[in-house]
């Protein structure tokens, strides 16, 4: 987990109000190289994954259905959402990530005092933002996401307060080594040399997650329905199974696995 420490190694300056962008395959190279993490890491997406299910169920009474609309189901999706939030909190905040372009440096994925407030997926990316500005923009944003990365590349400066994660850039947080100027070489090291033993068998095969049904179902109330009429419940956990299912299919292939 992070501490104190990692926070003062940390060179880098980032604006408060922020949207990271992490290509999906990113965390197959970092499962892969550490299955350890994968459980928290399925568990986050999942809860992720469920929630947006149920916001969208929400926004669509909202919007085509008011009168449909249980008051009990928006406060069910304000109480998931915060347990997605504390989920991808407690696993962001034990990944590590390569800091371009000072790429001798690393830093926390998600700072210690950070928090998320919105996330999403596109275009093989998991989208998050730090703060209700951020989330604004995330939302309104349009276009293909390969294409804004490729301006990122172009011009570093071209929007400060977005990081665009892609590549073999994450990695498990290692106590002794912190984070901060100087220390990406340990990570890459220490993942090429992980990465030269990874067994998919080590990995679950199916896209599940033991603990979803029993954080979904005690908020989400049994007869809720979508607008199309689908139970909400069943919507929030197909949409947490794909989550999952997302990222076993970005683990790398055996003896495909190298880092850069």
């Amino acid at each position: 987990m992070a501490t104190a420490d990692a926070v003062e190694l940390c060179a880098v300056q980032r604006p408060a109000s922020r949207r990271f962008y992490v290509h999906v395959g990113s965390l197959g190279f970092l499962v892969a190289a550490q299955p350890s993490i994968y459980a928290e890491v399925a568990h986050a997406l999942a809860l992720s994954g469920a929630s947006r299910a149920l916001d969208q169920a929400v926004q669509d009474l909202t919007m085509l259905a008011p009168g449909d609309l249980d008051p009990s189901l928006a406060k069910a999706a304000g109480l998931l959402h915060d347990e997605a939030a504390d989920a991808l909190r407690l696993a962001f905040q034990c990944i590590v990530q390569l800091v371009p372009p000072r790429f001798g440096a690393t830093a926390l994925l998600l700072g210690p005092t950070e928090q998320l407030t919105a996330w999403c997926y596109e275009d093989g990316y998991l989208t998050y933002a730090t703060d209700e500005d951020a989330a604004a923009i995330m939302y309104a944003e349009t276009g293909s996401l390969r294409r804004l990365r490729s301006e990122i590349r172009r011009s570093p400066g071209f929007d400060p307060a977005l990081e665009m994660i892609s590549g073999q850039s994450l990695f498990l947080y290692d106590q002794r080594e912190g984070t901060g100027a100087g220390t990406a070489l340990f990570y890459k090291r220490q993942a090429a040399r992980l990465l030269r033993s990874y067994n998919r068998a080590s990995l679950p095969l199916q896209p599940s997650d033991p603990r979803l049904a029993g954080r979904v179902e005690p908020i989400v109330a049994a007869t809720a329905r979508t607008f199309e009429g689908e139970p909400v419940i069943a919507s929030c956990l197909s949409r947490g199974r794909l989550m999952v299912a997302t990222l076993l299919r970005s683990l790398p292939p055996v003896g495909g696995a190298s880092v850069n």
